[in-house]
This record gives C-alpha cells, structure tokens and sequence, in this order.
C-alpha cells in the first residue's frame, strides 16, 4: 500500500545514498587540458585551462591560479600515494607535465623553477579555500579538509592526499 510520504522517503533515501558516495570517494572534479596533441592521451606540454566541481547538474569552476591548478593536478594523478610538502615540492619541480605546462602553445610561463615544501603548504592552504568556495556555491557541505587530507605521520610530518575522483578532458582547438 502506497503511503503518502513514500516520495519523501525516496528522496531521503536518494539523499543518504549520495551523501555515502560522497564520503566514500569524495566529490567529482573535471580537470579541463588544452592544447592537446591528436592521438595521445596526456602530455608534457598541455596546459591546465580549468578544473570543475560535479555535482548533480551543477558544474562549478574552481578559482584557482595556474600554481594551485597544477597543484591539484599534481595530487589527483598521486591520490593514492600520501606525499609530505617535500615529497610534493620535489614531485611538482621534476614532473615532465608541471616542468613543460603550456609549452606546445608557446607559453614561457611554465614552473620551471623550483617548489619549496614552504609553499606547497601554503598552496594546500589556498587550495582548500578555494574548495571551500566552490563546494558553497554548488550547495555541498563539505569540510575542504576532507578532501585534501592532512594523514599525520609517527613524526610531526604531515602527508597530504586528495580524495575525490577526477576525470580529465582533452579540448581539440
């Protein structure tokens, strides 16, 4: 027998399965890559034009500098091995894709210098006030904190991890 407040439940129900999803994998971003090379999949040289939040129908671009966009990159292609800030600085500094980011448009404003772990933490703290922007505007309550993870170490090391899944598209020109 059909009840009255079967569509609530429905709706509850839906509710508490997107809010496990969430929890479990995280929140869905699209990192947008331009000046893609025809019949390869990701390379040096490809510039980061934007990286988008999903959810439901909702599409929210994340305010974020070239800097932290490739920061994010960074640590979506590492999500599932924590890195310290050195880890990461070295990481970003010897990275083919940081190194030569835009190159195949022209761009002489790659990261061709060094990272220190000093800024990657400050990065990380950007990073999550951005995110914190971007979950508020497409109606999410999540804590940034929960994305990117700070995992303590047996020492006062800290080890970052993105937890969410991202897919990244290629624009043709």
């Amino acid at each position: 027998m059909r009840t009255e407040f079967e569509p609530i439940l429905r709706i509850v129900d839906l509710m508490a399965a997107e809010r496990a999803e969430l929890s479990m994998s995280g929140p869905q971003f699209l990192i947008l890559h331009r000046f893609w090379q025809p019949e390869t999949l990701c390379t040096p040289g490809e510039e980061i034009t934007e990286i988008r939040l999903l959810h439901r129908t909702k599409e929210v671009s994340l305010p974020a500098s070239r800097r932290l966009m490739l920061l994010f990159d960074y640590l979506a292609r590492h999500k599932h091995a924590p890195q310290c800030a050195a880890q990461i600085a070295t990481g970003l500094t010897a990275d083919p894709f940081t190194r030569q980011h835009g190159n195949y448009a022209g761009a002489s404003t790659s990261l061709n210098k060094g990272v220190s772990r000093t800024a990657v933490k400050q990065q990380v703290m950007r990073l999550r006030a951005g995110l914190g922007w971007a979950f508020r505007k497409a109606g999410l309550s999540l804590n940034p904190r929960r994305v990117i993870l700070s995992e303590n170490t047996l020492t006062n090391e800290v080890r970052y991890r993105l937890k969410a899944s991202v897919s990244w598209q290629h624009l043709e020109l």
